[in-house]
């Protein structure tokens, strides 16, 4: 018997636990903690203790499929690979290459974000091609290039230890983050610090000391100018660092004045004593680190919210130092590296403008073609969807992303992947999404490949391959496949992940995000290195902006915020705002985690949570379900009590079609984010119809939903 152990990490969340793997005769028989893994020194939730499970679970796919006579049956790997490839040949002849498009996840390693985002434009030849980071960072990536000129936390989580006041800002941390956050705001709090949560809902992480802000869903950047206005009034302004390392403060702050405690009390329901508490305890100190998650991002004006919250930071000099900060929470495991490495619509690898004639030079001379063959800017994620629908684009690769489950208003999801000519579905499993597809391929799991990981702080860690892929081809062996098949085998010659990277180390140097400092060697002996790393004796960059930031005059920029009402807003129709998230025990739309019987246990399946006095105005007993309708469509799920809601919100988690059913797909205009935290909703048991005009003529519903309100 032969055994071995390989030291990998966790494929979930973007803290990246690392674990080892033990195999025996190239089977995994179990899983050791990894005491020293970055950050989380061998902590691991109920996902990751698990994770090895999916690898060679029943389900998983362990031959190809194709569509004959409407049902999909296996067929050998040339078979698959040439059908999916002649269906995109066959589409670009007729309509012409951007007629294709390619969506992807961000849970896939560096090393396939570069190549598909290389494919999409050298094989396929199509300016269509996203990723469903779209779905979560869009928001504050664009957000933090506006303002500091980077999209990169700034301050590595440890420094954590070192703050006073931390501001998590709708970010479920006891259900995304559990291994390290919370021992960390523990950590403040014994220490004598003050954590501060603005969110409609409470989590368990928050705590009876803490300062909740439970402010109104949609009203985030009302509340954010109110708390700049009141920093300013109360004479906290860091004038040394406004005036020697930004600028727009001026502007930005006459935006803020007109949000005095009265105003923000009375549209974002913050009582004007915890708006002067917030402002005093971010004001006086010079060590607070914010961290904001999905809570603002996800909404219409998802961008202006982050910057909002920028502008605070900035305006009290929370930026470029130790123990302060103002920094985005990556959700998916791959969530910081997908975005920098070119599978997003409007950008080049290593973070370069697909829009900047130099950037576009330098990657073009790097793959050894004209700058001319590169395509321009493509659709958003959403928008390559809404283009299915129209017939505009015909043909779909689909990679590690189930947008049957995961896309805003997911009934026409399916109506816009049945429209489609061609669709090819990569994945582990048989998801959702692939029952519109005539091919379907086997991905790998996170254990049969090798390659980099860029955790959510910015650390570039090296993962390594544990077992043979199940289905005998790894991901990257079918990128190269399909490349050849569509005549670009020369631009897709590289043999192994390690000569991936090292290609991308080129394409990087001398560019906004720089790896090329970095080896495979020097990750496994250091445990991972912080990018901008520009050369082999560089330490690394835990801690961004200490000096200058990423513009070219190495200047912050504050932005003016005008808070706009949410296109999908409340009325006597709808008077209840659904928001939604994730649970500990599962992943995004649990086409792996769903199958592994410890998580379903604990999550088996969609529900809502509702107040418990918001349950009872609407008449909703114990063992009702309960019937929720947007402008979309209408559910009915179980429900939960949560003391923690707000009166006038629910929560739904997002891991079933249940919930993101119920959803617009009415996108940000700045990042094309949707609106997933924001939805207009009714709500009645499901025992019988209820008329809630007439109800709320008694008073007994519109006394809950609007007492929070007052």
């Amino acid at each position: 018997m032969t055994r071995s152990t390989t030291r990998t990490h966790c494929p979930y969340c973007s803290l990246n636990c690392g674990f080892d793997l033990r195999t025996e005769d190239g089977v995994i028989v179990d899983l050791d903690r990894w005491k020293q893994s970055p950050l989380t020194q061998g902590g691991l939730c109920v996902k990751g203790t698990t994770a090895h499970e999916q690898v060679d679970h029943e389900d998983r796919l362990r031959s190809p499929l194709v569509k004959r006579n409407g049902r999909l049956v296996e067929a050998t790997w040339d078979e698959a690979l040439d059908a999916a490839a002649a269906g995109f040949r066959t589409i670009a002849e007729a309509h012409g290459p951007d007629a294709n498009a390619l969506l992807s996840g961000g849970s896939l390693t560096n090393e396939k974000v570069y190549l598909l985002g290389k494919f999409a434009r050298l094989a396929m030849r199509t300016r269509h091609v996203d990723y469903n980071g779209r779905f979560c960072m869009a928001a504050a990536g664009k957000a933090n290039m506006m303002a500091f000129g980077a999209d990169r936390m700034m301050t590595p989580l440890d420094e954590l230890r070192n703050a006073e006041v931390v501001v998590v800002i709708g970010a479920h941390i006891s259900a995304a983050f559990p291994v390290a956050l919370p021992k960390y705001l523990n950590l403040v709090r014994r220490t004598g610090g003050t954590v501060i949560v603005v969110d409609p809902r409470a989590g368990r992480f928050v705590k009876p000391e803490d300062l909740h802000i439970a402010l109104e869903p949609g009203t985030d950047a009302i509340f954010f100018n109110g708390l700049l206005r009141e920093i300013a009034r109360r004479g906290y302004i860091d004038r040394n660092f406004v005036n020697t390392r930004t600028t727009g403060f001026e502007e930005a702050l006459a935006s803020a004045l007109p949000f005095d405690p009265e105003t923000v009390q009375r549209i974002a329901d913050v009582p004007i004593a915890a708006l002067e508490q917030a402002a005093e305890l971010i004001g006086g100190t010079t060590r607070c680190m914010f961290l904001h998650g999905r809570g603002p991002e996800q909404q219409l004006s998802g961008t202006s919210n982050v910057l909002s919250i920028i502008n605070v930071g900035l305006a009290c000099g929370h930026v470029g130092r130790p123990g302060a900060g103002v920094n985005m929470l990556t959700g998916q495991r791959n969530g910081q590296g997908g975005r920098e490495w070119g599978q997003r619509c409007d950008q080049l690898p290593a973070g370069r403008s697909i829009r900047d004639p130099k950037h576009r030079r330098t990657v073009a001379a790097r793959w050894g073609v004209e700058p001319h063959d590169i395509p321009d800017a493509g659709d958003s994620y959403v928008e390559i969807l809404d283009a299915a629908g129209r017939r505009e684009v015909r043909g779909l690769l689909s990679i590690c992303t189930n947008m049957a489950v995961s896309a805003p208003d997911v009934r026409r999801v399916d109506e816009q992947l049945a429209s489609l000519d061609h669709l090819v579905v990569v994945d582990p499993f048989l998801s959702e999404s692939a029952r519109h597809a005539d091919v379907v391929l086997p991905g790998s799991t996170f254990a049969e490949e090798a390659g980099t990981i860029t955790t959510l702080e910015g650390r570039v860690i090296r993962i390594d391959q544990v077992v043979a892929p199940v289905a005998g081809v790894d991901d990257m062996g079918i990128i190269r496949a399909l490349a050849a098949r569509l005549g670009a085998a020369d631009h897709f010659a590289h043999e192994s992940p390690a000569a991936v990277f090292d290609e991308m180390r080129a394409v990087s140097a001398g560019g906004p995000i720089d790896y090329s400092g970095i080896t495979l060697d020097r990750l496994r002996r250091d445990d991972g290195v912080f990018w901008p790393c520009p050369s082999l004796d560089h330490p690394g960059t835990p801690q961004l902006y200490r000096e200058r930031f990423a513009h070219a005059d190495g200047l912050a920029r504050f932005h003016p915020i005008v808070p706009t009402e949410p296109l999908d807003s409340v009325d006597d129709g709808y008077p209840i705002v659904l928001t939604t998230g994730r649970l500990l025990a599962q992943f995004l739309s649990a086409n792996q985690t769903g199958r592994i019987e410890r998580l379903q246990k604990v999550a088996p399946g969609p529900y809502v949570e509702l107040h418990p006095e918001t349950a009872r105005a609407y008449s909703i007993s114990k063992d009702d379900r309960v019937r929720i309708t947007s402008r979309q469509a209408t559910v009915d799920v179980p429900w939960r009590s949560n003391r923690g809601l707000r009166y006038d919100t629910l929560f739904m988690p997002y891991h079933w079609p249940e919930c993101n059913v119920l959803v617009s797909a009415d996108l940000d205009p700045l990042s094309k984010i949707p609106g997933f935290k924001y939805t207009a909703v009714r709500i009645e048991s499901s025992r019988a119809e209820i008329d809630l005009r007439e109800r709320r003529d008694t008073g007994s519903s519109a006394a809950i939903v609007s007492e929070s309100k007052k």
